[in-house]
């Protein structure tokens, strides 16, 4: 692959991560005001995992893409550190979901009523979660899905690969 396709490549994937930060939340909000959706909390949130999760690929992408476009031949000192606090901050966020929707179950005065729609918006950020931090669930390239017909197997995500190559 030319330098050129991987510049272009990856100023795809940031700009595009950039995008639906802001295009997800206005379409979230548009279809939670056409169905006039009362209980907006867990979509509000679920939607705030999931830009939480995309922002850090929008920088992931950017560190990469500096790399590349600066001869560098490595991430800045401080990547390793920034996507573990990210990777705790994460879990986290995604842990309190859960909990918050049991305890509007079993207490009645807490306002998290979950719906189908909130819980897929959830699973959502879940599963970029997964495919930032652990395998890559996305295909969007060629390159990809040639990956996965040859092996036959979901590769790691290149910051799950960034991470372990940056071990101390």
């Amino acid at each position: 692959m030319s330098r050129q396709t991987i510049v272009s490549r990856l100023l795809y994937l940031r700009n595009w991560e950039l995008v639906n930060i802001f295009l997800l939340p206005i379409f979230l909000y548009r279809v939670l005001t056409l169905f006039s959706v009362k209980n907006w909390q867990p979509y509000a949130f679920g939607m705030f995992i999931v830009c939480f999760i995309l922002m850090q690929g929008v920088f992931y992408w950017h560190l990469k893409l500096q790399t590349i476009v600066n001869n560098e031949i490595s991430l800045p000192p401080y990547f390793r550190q920034t996507f573990l606090f990210f990777n705790t901050a994460n879990i986290a966020l995604l842990l309190i979901y859960p909990i918050a929707a049991t305890s509007s179950e079993l207490m009645p005065f807490i306002n998290f009523r979950v719906s189908l729609g909130a819980n897929a918006l959830f699973i959502f950020a879940f599963l970029e979660y997964i495919n930032y931090y652990h395998h890559q669930l996305s295909h969007d390239s060629l390159n990809d899905i040639r990956y996965l017909m040859r092996h036959r197997i979901i590769r790691r995500s290149p910051l799950y690969t960034d991470l372990q190559r940056n071990k101390k």
